[in-house]
């Protein structure tokens, strides 16, 4: 018996080390195909897409059978079906009922609002009206080059014009790295002297010529052979990105980001955005940030070949200081990779800076020396407020790759006469610095008016010095925290308050309830109505002490007639250095 026994208690445990063989062999196989299938996957694949929320690619996949079954699909390709069925941003469908019941103060002040379009309307007035003097037009079509073929970089005349406004406003220095700030961090004082400026002295200006600045490049000129044009800056992205990148390369982007990235880094490009969660969105990506993101991708058979960067930051409006500009620079050299530095919001920065300026641009901290990894891009889409104009520019010194833009430009070039029309307006100097000293003046009007009222509201946000947004964190006010408590809240705020917000969850940030709030798409009027609405919205919520059962439009049908204008107007002079931010948003 003792002998059976012992044999029965050994076929037992052979057979349960044969099944954890077995078991063991089935995930090894699972895991060897998932990296066989990942490397000669098909570019453009959404189902490798790290930037996709699971629930979007089951939607995709579901409406992909769908056509398919129905013979529909048969009628484009399968990466048309794919453009064809990726779903929308979560709000879209809330903007086009603002588009299509627009408030306004006076007619439809019972209207739908939009604070989900990070574009200027505010300065469009002055812009058309400087664009409508008659020897503007002139310029657009009395020159023959605006009639024919020419290189799809640029004409000649719109790059030199481009480069020196990238010169003017970007580059040059004008004696303000001086600072009198007082006591300061450990990380401030070597950020100080970094720039040249501690205690009111400049540093020793010829160890600073004495840098290396790579071939061909001057520190004190943006060279026009330098600068690419093309028909906005998400095109320009997507072909800077084909040249540099193979399909299927991990693009990595600092989280939460602008939405559009998604579209811009994949539908042509076939890369794949790789959110980088940032532990203090202040600093920007520390290294630490940056690794642990480059190596989740390369454990996912990721080739990590490029950084991009958006500065000032969208959605945080936070400006990146010259010292987090270079450690991210450094690091990605460290890796041989490159560099993309939007900086499309530059000219929006609307806090005051004190004697240093709170944003400096990649081209001025690397003292021009961009080298061939290192690449800045530019619009008229958010400081101008022209999105229409489809005018993006591209500033890199490698050359090869501006070659390479050479030939694919031709599908994304800008139309000559556009180019005539806004070489003579960059040019303007006296226009821009008119132009965009009002311009600041109204981004810090509506800013205040938004900040003020979250501050009334007890709402946490990030305090802004750029851009024209603010975000801010909601999740106190979510039905449950998570993403699905946030789409209820967006829900409620859309129909009871109809008012449309950028959801934290479109621009990947991991915490549910944070969302952006774009303040110059409106007039000041309207976006009072907007911020008193919520508001009061904001008020019902906490007096019903999170019940929700109790939150319906028929409970909440008079949100929308609290907003009327409080007489608060437009006054570009006025004194607005009263704002507290004593709700510093901080996690």
């Amino acid at each position: 018996m003792e002998l059976g026994g012992g044999s029965s208690g050994s076929s037992s445990a052979t057979a349960l080390s044969l099944a954890a063989f077995l078991f063991s062999a089935v995930l090894y196989t699972r895991d060897i195909r998932r990296r066989r299938r990942r490397r000669r996957r098909p570019p453009c694949d959404d189902e490798f897409d790290d930037s996709l929320r699971e629930r979007d690619v089951l939607a995709m996949d579901g409406a992909l059978e769908a056509l398919r079954e129905s013979g529909a699909g048969d009628s484009v390709s399968s990466r048309g079906l794919r453009a064809a069925i990726r779903p929308p941003a979560s709000y879209w469908n809330g903007f086009m009922l603002c588009l299509q019941d627009p408030c306004d103060p006076l007619a439809n002040p019972e209207g739908h609002i939009a604070l989900c379009v990070a574009e200027n309307k505010l300065v469009q007035e002055a812009l058309a009206t400087r664009l409508m003097r008659p020897d503007t037009a002139m310029t657009a079509f009395s020159q023959s080059d605006v009639y024919s073929y020419n290189g799809f970089l640029g004409l000649p005349s719109a790059r030199q014009a481009v480069a020196y406004f990238l010169e003017r406003r970007f580059l040059m220095t004008d004696g303000d790295d001086v600072s009198t700030t007082g006591s300061v961090t450990g990380d401030e004082n070597t950020e100080i002297r970094m720039e040249g400026a501690l205690t009111g002295v400049r540093s020793n200006v010829t160890e600073e010529r004495d840098m290396d600045h790579g071939p061909g490049s001057d520190p004190d000129r943006i060279d026009p052979e330098h600068v690419a044009l093309g028909s906005g800056c998400g095109s320009l992205l997507s072909n800077v990105l084909q040249s540099l990148c193979n399909a299927g390369d991990a693009v990595l982007i600092p989280a939460p980001y602008r939405a559009a990235f998604d579209n811009d880094v994949r539908s042509i490009a076939c890369c794949a955005p790789f959110p980088v969660p940032v532990s203090d969105m202040r600093k920007g990506p520390s290294k630490e940030d940056l690794e642990a993101a480059a190596l989740r991708a390369e454990r996912l058979d990721q080739r990590v070949r490029v950084l991009l960067l958006t500065n000032p930051h969208d959605p945080t409006g936070v400006v990146y200081r010259p010292s987090s500009l270079r450690r991210v620079v450094a690091w990605a050299r460290e890796r041989k990779m490159h560099v993309i530095v939007d900086e499309v919001y530059a000219l929006s920065v609307h806090e005051d800076g004190g004697p240093i300026p709170p944003f400096k641009s990649v081209v001025r901290v690397l003292r021009n020396s961009l080298r061939d990894d290192v690449h800045m891009l530019y619009s008229l889409s958010k400081d101008f407020g022209a999105g229409g104009f489809r005018f993006g520019v591209l500033y890199s010194q490698n050359t090869l790759l501006l070659r390479a833009l050479a030939n694919l430009n031709i599908f994304s070039g800008v139309s000559h006469p556009m180019q005539r029309v806004v070489s003579e307006i960059l040019t303007d100097d006296q226009f821009v610095d008119s132009f965009l000293s009002d311009a600041r003046a109204q981004l810090r009007w509506s800013y205040t008016l938004c900040a003020r009222k979250l501050e009334e509201m007890v709402v946490p946000f990030f305090p802004a010095t750029g851009g024209l947004f603010l975000y801010a964190d909601f999740s106190g006010l979510l039905p449950e925290f998570s993403f699905d408590g946030e789409e209820r809240f967006a829900a409620l705020v859309r129909d009871a308050a109809r008012v449309v917000l950028t959801p934290g969850s479109s621009m990947h940030d991991k915490r549910p309830g944070m969302f952006r709030l774009c303040y110059a798409w409106v007039t000041p009027d309207v976006l009072e109505i907007a911020m008193e609405r919520l508001s009061y919205l904001v008020t019902k919520i906490r007096r019903n002490h999170g019940n929700w059962d109790a939150l319906d439009l028929s409970t909440l049908s008079d949100v929308t007639k609290c907003g009327m204008p409080l007489g608060m107007r437009r006054n570009p002079s006025i004194d607005l250095r009263g704002l507290t931010h004593a709700r510093r948003i901080s996690f």
